[in-house]
């Protein structure tokens, strides 16, 4: 299976590009009669000061991981595989955690563990800086399961011989 990769230069400008297309939207009012494409209401929502650690933005997060696998070239999954965000209110904060998700041979999901939201991407990182931080740590978090995944496939496929 091939490892989750993310072009950080290709994921810049597609970054920007959503960026420019959210402000040039509020310019405009967000009119109807737009020149704008209409799938840009499912497009993560980012400015150019978003910060995914504010309350409030588990859904331009989510948006992000997803919508960057759908591009060509940006955030690559592996073969018959995804990784999804999920956030999670633990009681105490808001926590999140990165799913990776096999649909074949056989679906299987495994899940990595909960961190707090004020640790989602980097630190002080906002608009583009702080999406590709995002991106990164899900290609990352990915890659990590995937290793444990394929570990966990290889131990339990060995031919064991009998002892005798």
């Amino acid at each position: 299976m091939t490892s989750f990769r993310l072009d950080e230069e290709a994921a810049r400008d597609w970054v920007t590009g959503l960026i420019i297309a959210y402000e040039l939207a509020g310019l405009n009012g967000g009119d109807d009669d737009s020149d704008f494409d209409s799938d840009f209401a499912s497009t993560p929502q980012l400015g150019m000061d978003w910060r995914p650690r504010e309350p409030g933005q588990e859904d331009a997060v989510a948006a992000l991981v997803r919508c960057a696998q759908k591009q060509p070239g940006i955030l690559v999954p592996a073969q018959n595989a995804e990784v999804a965000i999920e956030f999670v209110d633990d009681g105490d904060d808001w926590s999140y955690r990165f799913l990776f998700q096999v649909r074949a041979p056989v679906p299987v999901t495994l899940i990595s563990p909960p961190r707090e939201v004020y640790r989602i991407g980097e630190d002080r990182a906002f608009g583009v800086d702080a999406a590709i931080g995002v991106l990164r740590e899900a290609a990352s978090a990915a890659a990590a399961l995937q290793e444990r995944l394929e570990a966990f496939v290889e131990a339990s496929t060995r031919v064991r011989r009998p002892a005798r």
